[in-house]
């Protein structure tokens, strides 16, 4: 059996799918919430507000050859050196454009037509919150520039002191109370803070006496004085206000309340849905200080139907399937994943991605119903071990390649990169984002694009002596002084584990 955190860990082994933001991952949580997905190979318009990664957003593009990427960054100098990358990576479905929100506001009011109207606005504030006159412009760019059903995500800090959500439901809910309403509410915080008063033991022994003494104000009392200030309120308020809805979490397990809820708190959370402080205290419960919110443009199509919601997709398992457990445990409960469908929907996905219908033309599974090959494939992406991805590939291979080779122009500009120890992305057309490969992999790849497997060892040597004695060499091949007989057995290793899903997901297309 294997627990939640385990399984991000098993995640992060080797290959990172990283697709927090991506149209694919996006689309896919919306559709939890009966929000009708756009068909994958859809043309679509996607913008980035503050972008202070173009690389990955470069990357978003050449994995999603059907959208229009736009970044709005700082200055001209970011500007230009994101061009030139873009230039460099050959990706030529991206625009950089100068400004802030309210700049780029300003710009469209005067005539600009960039950003056009737009599918996709996504800000990540989780680290530097943007000033108040700018996010209200942010909110108000996806109002004017979003289409309907359209995608707005924002990630923020949801309160700025470590008590933050506590306190903000204490202010908001206690005072409204009567007597007996105020006893209840003692019991029903520490079930919610559960996490948040494991790490603050002084707070959980104040909340203990004051259930004890029957003496709801003496812990109450704590959080007197300064006035909370939620966030997590303050956009609800500022998205449903412009025509938005809420449309999940973009952390995809946070949108499972079995999964990601204390076992104690469950059935409290269920109960309060329709309560206007929901979000709040779901804050609570899960101790998180950081939001990342889906919202969606009305009007939009919706669908009860599990085929028109998640049967476009396909799904892909990264992790050698021995990893996966015949069983996952989470917040108190327990799921089988032993059962024969598991076992061959497993298998087929962690070959290369499919979608149900591939799985039922498969010869193990065509007497199987198609809505529990779809039921499975859910489970497995709420557990973790399965991502929804684009699946189709836009092929440039040529009869005349003679070599495995690096699939697209942003993976090939690796045979002009100097590797360290540091992760490489990889742009995959079917995973439809990014993908975090280890330095030891990327070096094999990029040895196999030069020279071929035949003689990858010879073009693979001049890259482990320029790192030879140094640290980073001690993370690559575990020694600082290579060999031939190290290069090739490090080549075999590699090949051996990861060549299969390389091709899988586009990285390599084979000769």
């Amino acid at each position: 059996m294997v627990s939640i955190d385990q399984s991000q860990h098993l995640r992060s082994l080797d290959m990172k799918p990283l697709s927090t933001f991506s149209p694919i991952s996006l689309r896919y949580i919306a559709a939890l919430r009966g929000n009708k997905p756009k068909k994958t190979g859809i043309e679509f318009t996607y913008a980035e507000a503050t972008c202070e990664q173009p690389e990955n957003l470069i990357c978003l593009a050449a994995s999603n050859p059907e959208g229009r990427f736009y970044g709005l960054v700082v200055d001209d100098k970011t500007r230009r050196a994101a061009e030139d990358k873009a230039m460099q990576r050959g990706v030529f479905n991206v625009i950089f454009l100068t400004g802030t929100p309210s700049e780029t506001l300003a710009r469209l009011t005067n005539g600009s037509s960039l950003p056009p109207m737009l599918d996709y606005l996504c800000c990540d504030e989780s680290l530097a919150s943007l000033p108040l006159n700018e996010r209200t412009a942010l909110f108000d760019l996806a109002e004017k520039r979003m289409n309907p059903g359209g995608l707005f995500v924002t990630s923020y800090r949801a309160y700025n002191r470590e008590d933050g959500a506590l306190r903000f439901v204490v202010q908001e809910a206690a005072p409204e109370m009567d007597s007996e309403q105020k006893r209840d509410f003692l019991g029903e915080i520490k079930h919610l803070g559960l996490t948040y008063l494991a790490k603050n033991p002084t707070l959980a022994v104040q909340l203990n006496d004051a259930i004890a003494k029957n003496a709801p104000q003496d812990f109450f009392g704590l959080f007197d004085g300064e006035v909370a200030v939620s966030e997590t309120f303050n956009t609800m308020v500022a998205a449903g206000s412009r025509g938005f809805s809420y449309a999940g979490d973009a952390t995809l397990v946070s949108n499972y309340v079995e999964l990601s809820i204390p076992k104690e708190a469950q059935d409290l959370i269920v109960s309060c849905r329709e309560n206007p402080l929901y979000e709040p205290i779901k804050d609570l419960a899960l101790d998180r200080a950081i939001r990342s919110d889906i919202w969606i443009k009305a009007p939009t199509e919706r669908s009860t139907d599990p085929a028109e919601l998640f049967g476009g997709f396909a799904y892909g398992i990264v992790l050698p399937p021995e990893q996966i457990p015949p069983a996952y445990a989470a917040q108190g409960k327990v799921i089988d994943l032993s059962g024969p469908l598991y076992t061959k929907v497993i298998d087929l996905m962690s070959i290369m991605p499919v979608g149900v219908g591939d799985i039922l033309l498969h010869t193990s599974c065509q007497d199987e119903r198609p809505e529990k090959i779809l039921e499975a494939m859910q489970v497995l992406v709420a557990c973790g071990f399965a991502n929804p991805m684009r699946g189709a590939l836009t092929s440039t291979q040529r009869d005349t390649i003679t070599q495995p080779r690096l699939v697209g122009s942003f993976n090939r500009f690796l045979d002009k990169t100097d590797l360290t120890h540091q992760d490489v992305l990889f742009a995959s057309q079917v995973a439809g984002c990014g993908i975090a490969l280890p330095a030891r992999e990327a070096f094999v790849m990029q040895a196999i694009n030069r020279a071929g497997l035949h003689n990858s060892v010879s073009a693979l040597m001049p890259e482990l002596r320029r790192i030879a004695n140094t640290p980073m060499a001690l993370s690559v091949i575990q020694t600082e002084e290579p060999t031939a007989e190290i290069a090739h057995a490090m080549i075999l290793d590699v090949v051996g584990k990861s060549l299969p899903q390389w091709y899988a997901y586009a990285l390599l297309e084979a000769a």
